[in-house]
């Protein structure tokens, strides 16, 4: 109860997802998502110079290459994501996509798909801590009786997530949603010189890897991306 009460008061503040850097490092951290390429790229890029075999299948050079690539691109993503959500507030986010010429019927659905992760996230810790106390450990058993056991916490939290949509949706109705095609915000963003700087300096970082992806510098195997 403690976990949903905060995230129902962060919903209601309208700050920015305030996590610990440990949550976003340990469970994204590079060297995981690195190994993670490295032990499933290998398998299905033949392409380089062979270095040893692995119950009849052949791991080449770029294959491992090719793995460790894929993995700091993973790493990099969900860690950048991991940082945006950590430092952008729900309200400023919907304006921003607003003034990017994206609908605000579409703005609000992401922005509220966002803010619903925590407080779903504090569901699921109380509904498994109502069921460790019914006898449920889920930390015992084989990987398959565990899975099985999560089903008493999916089911649940299924239910209540479709329960907060519906409020969400009953909310959104009684007050007009939709009713007017415009839409006005309190919070107002303007773009300043250092935002025009960093939105130059990204176009020109995307330009140069489109080029050096087209000219073929620091391509792995061009069987692949």
């Amino acid at each position: 109860m403690i976990g949903s009460t905060r995230a129902r008061n962060w919903l209601r503040s309208g700050r920015p997802l305030c996590l610990r850097w440990r949550s976003i490092i340990r469970p994204c951290s590079v060297g995981w998502w690195c190994w993670s390429g490295v032990l499933i790229w290998p398998l299905y890029v033949r392409s380089g110079a062979p270095l040893f075999a692995i119950a009849g299948q052949t791991i080449t050079v770029d294959g491992l290459l090719f793995g460790l690539a894929m993995g700091l691109r993973v790493a990099l993503m969900v860690t950048a994501a991991g940082v945006w959500m950590m430092t952008t507030s729900p309200q400023k986010l919907t304006v921003g996509l607003l003034h990017l010429g994206l609908p605000y019927k579409a703005g609000v659905a992401m922005t509220a798909a966002i803010r619903f992760v925590p407080l779903l996230n504090a569901e699921r810790a109380t509904i498994a801590e109502a069921q460790q106390a019914r006898a449920l450990d889920l930390r015992k058993g084989s990987p398959l009786s565990r899975a099985v056991k999560s089903v008493a916490i999916i089911g649940p939290l299924f239910i209540r997530a479709i329960d907060v949509a519906q409020g969400l949706a009953v909310a959104m109705d009684a007050r007009g949603f939709g009713v007017r095609d415009g839409r006005t915000s309190i919070v107002e963003l303007r773009l300043t010189g250092v935002d025009r700087m960093v939105m130059l300096a990204l176009l020109a970082a995307s330009l140069l890897g489109i080029a050096l992806r087209l000219l073929g510098i620091g391509l792995i195997s061009r069987d692949y991306l």
